[in-house]
């Protein structure tokens, strides 16, 4: 008895079709995410520059600066970072890496024309989430361009 031809199998060339971006742009895509992320980490350390400064000018005392520099940002980071993840799962993640640098510059540029401490910190919060977006949808894009063969091991 003849066999039936598979009907979920596809014509050779319609599979030939290369499943990740050449190795190049991949690449390229993998410096952007790392000037970006060189950016967020200059982003999330200027302020342990400008210590002194900024105590003088908005007479903050020691544990005010701690709470900028530490917990308003750390606590905020690690918070959103588990449903940003989540969302880079579901969504473009391109558009939310774009979206978290427009959030994490406005509030750095904000605390830079901050004139008291509550609204430096608030602002400090929002730095945190928006650079929370940058790590989990840009481990999840590099993944999506290179081939799995080509990912580290352990």
């Amino acid at each position: 008895m003849p066999t039936k031809p598979n009907s979920t199998s596809a014509p050779a060339d319609l599979t030939a079709e290369e499943p990740y971006p050449p190795i190049e742009y991949a690449w390229y895509v993998v410096g952007v995410l790392t000037l970006l992320y060189v950016f967020s980490f200059m982003d999330r350390y200027i302020l342990s520059l400008l210590v002194g400064p900024i105590r003088r000018d908005l007479g903050i005392s020691d544990t005010g600066m701690s709470l900028l520099m530490g917990f308003s940002f750390a606590v905020f980071y690690s918070l959103f970072g588990i449903p940003l993840g989540r969302l880079a799962d579901s969504r473009s993640r391109r558009t939310l890496i774009a979206i978290g640098c427009v959030v994490w510059s406005l509030m750095t540029a904000g605390c830079g024309l901050a004139r008291n401490y509550l609204r430096l910190l608030l602002l400090r919060m929002g730095v945190g989430i928006g650079e929370a977006t940058l790590s989990p949808s840009a481990y999840s894009l590099i993944t999506d361009y290179f081939p799995k063969e080509r990912w580290p091991r352990r």
